[in-house]
C-alpha cells in the first residue's frame, strides 16, 4: 500500500469529522507521523470470519465492495456488543464542567493469549476487536490489489475505534457498533438499512452504489414498531413501549441492543433517563448488562435489558446486590475475556 493514501486519509479525516483522531496500523511500516499508532496485537481473524474471507475471494459474481458489505453483514449478524468493556471505563471528574470516560487498556486492545483463547468461547466483542477482526479481512481480500487498504481509526482518548478504507478511488469509515446510536449490530440483526458508513470520497460513486443496493429492500424502521407509534406513542406512552417490547422480543437481538433501541425510544418521549447495572447470573465470570430507570406521570418504571421488560417499581427497595447504580471504579481485577 502506497504511504501516500493513508496521509491524504488523514487530511480526509480531519477535514470531515469533530475531534482528534489517529490511525492504527501493524507494525514494520516507515510511517512516523504523530497520528499514526503501531497496533501491539497482530491482526488475526476468527475462524467464521476467516471461512467467509476464503469463500468470498473465489466468487466471482460479486465486486470488491459487496464483497466488504457481506463482511459487514456478516459480523452484525454473527457478534454482539461485549458491553461489560463499560462498566470497567474510568470516570474522571477532576473538571466537575468537563466529566470525561477513560478506557482500560487491557479490555480488549492489549491482549495476551489467554484472552483469545477466552474470546474463542463466545460472540462478544468491543469496538477495538471489531475494528481489528474487519480491517484484516478487508485486507485479506484486497491481495494483490495495492490501490486501497484497510485501517483503524481511533479517537485520542481510546474511546472507540472503527474501520478506515482508503484509496484510489474513495475512503470510507465502517463503524458497525457506534454506541452513539443504535448500532448496526443491532439494526442488520432487526433486517435494517446500514447506517453506520460515511463515505468521505467516492470519485466514481462505486462504493454508493454498492450501500444503496445493499439498502434497497430495507427500512430505516420497524413497519411494526411505525404501526404501534401511530396508535399508542403521544397517547399512551407506557403502553406504547410495551408493546415495542414485545415486537423486540421476536427478533434475535441481545441485551445490549434491546436497551439502545429502548432507551431511544424513551428519550425521543423527552423522559429523562437513569442508566444502572445489573450482575448477570450463572456466568462463568463476571458480567455486567445496562439496564435503565425513568419517571413517568409520578410512576418509577425499570427497563430490565436481561428479562427484556418494562415494570413499575420503588427505586428504593430495588435489590441493590442485582443493580449497581453506581459501580466502583477499579472494584476488582479483571483477567477474563
Amino acid at each position: 500500500m502506497n504511504n501516500e493514501y493513508i496521509k491524504k486519509f488523514y487530511k480526509e479525516l480531519s477535514y470531515e469529522l469533530e475531534g482528534d483522531y489517529k490511525i492504527i496500523i501493524e507494525p514494520n511500516r516507515n510511517l512516523t507521523e504523530d497520528w499514526i499508532e503501531y497496533d501491539q496485537v497482530k491482526w488475526e481473524l476468527d475462524e467464521p470470519i476467516q471461512n467467509l474471507v476464503n469463500k468470498l475471494l473465489k466468487d466471482n459474481t460479486l465486486n470488491f465492495e459487496e464483497k466488504i458489505l457481506k463482511v459487514y453483514e456478516f459480523i452484525c449478524l454473527n457478534y454482539i456488543y461485549d458491553v461489560n468493556v463499560l462498566y470497567f471505563f474510568k470516570r474522571d471528574t477532576s473538571d466537575l464542567n468537563n466529566i470525561k470516560y477513560i478506557a482500560v487498556d487491557w479490555y480488549g486492545r492489549i491482549i495476551d493469549e489467554k484472552w483469545k483463547e477466552n474470546r474463542k468461547k463466545h460472540n462478544r466483542r468491543v469496538c477495538y476487536e471489531f475494528a481489528r477482526l474487519y480491517a484484516k479481512a478487508i485486507n485479506e481480500l484486497l491481495k494483490g490489489n495495492h490501490n486501497l487498504e484497510a485501517v483503524m481509526v481511533g479517537d485520542k482518548e481510546n474511546l472507540h475505534y472503527v474501520v478506515g478504507l482508503t484509496g484510489n478511488d474513495y475512503s470510507v469509515i465502517l463503524d458497525l457498533d457506534n454506541f452513539n446510536k443504535l448500532k448496526d449490530l443491532t439494526r442488520l440483526k432487526l433486517g435494517l438499512t446500514i447506517n453506520g458508513i460515511t463515505i468521505l470520497r467516492d470519485d466514481f460513486g462505486k462504493f454508493q452504489k454498492a450501500l444503496d443496493n445493499f439498502n434497497k429492500d430495507r427500512l430505516d424502521e420497524l413497519a411494526e414498531v411505525k404501526e404501534i407509534e401511530e396508535k399508542f406513542k403521544g397517547k399512551d406512552d407506557i403502553k406504547y413501549f410495551k408493546s415495542v417490547i414485545d415486537i423486540l422480543k421476536k427478533y434475535n437481538i441481545d441485551s445490549q441492543g434491546f436497551f439502545e433501541y429502548m432507551r431511544a425510544k424513551i428519550e425521543q418521549e423527552k423522559i429523562k433517563i437513569e442508566k444502572i447495572w445489573k450482575e448477570v447470573k450463572g456466568s462463568s465470570e463476571r458480567r455486567y448488562l445496562r439496564c435503565l430507570i425513568f419517571s413517568f406521570n409520578y410512576k418509577t418504571y425499570l427497563l430490565d435489558s436481561d428479562e427484556k421488560t418494562l415494570s413499575e417499581v420503588d427505586k428504593e427497595k430495588l435489590d441493590k446486590k442485582a443493580f449497581i447504580f453506581n459501580p466502583e471504579e477499579n472494584e476488582y481485577p479483571y483477567y477474563g475475556g
